[in-house]
């Protein structure tokens, strides 16, 4: 019994070192200010490359519609006015169909 009972002190006494060892060890929840600001400017640094790679898309994308509808307006008139009106009645319903849509998601995510 005393064999027991001396390998039972020994195992809490480990335990009691080992918790004080825990204890004792620097632990800490919150990151390091410096952690954040790397963090933050990381992420303005990816934010500002995608904006100017949208950017750039975009210019490049409207450089193209545009000089493709100035060739087109030179070549026939009639062809830029049919565009003209035609747009001006598909833009709004798409935009009414596209609200339509996006109220609908809103919707379905408040269930």
């Amino acid at each position: 019994m005393t064999k027991d009972h001396n390998q039972t002190d020994k195992l809490i006494e480990d335990l009691q070192k080992d918790w004080n060892h825990l204890e004792n060890l620097p632990f800490s929840k919150e990151p390091s200010s410096f952690f954040i600001k790397e963090q933050l400017q990381y992420s303005q640094l990816k934010k500002k490359k995608a904006f100017y790679k949208e950017l750039k898309l975009f210019m490049v994308t409207a450089v193209l519609l545009l000089s493709f509808l100035s060739m087109i307006a030179f070549l026939d008139f009639q062809t830029i006015v049919i565009m003209e009106v035609i747009s001006i009645i598909v833009a709004p319903l798409l935009y009414f169909i596209l609200i339509h849509k996006q109220e609908g998601k809103i919707f379905d995510d408040r269930n």
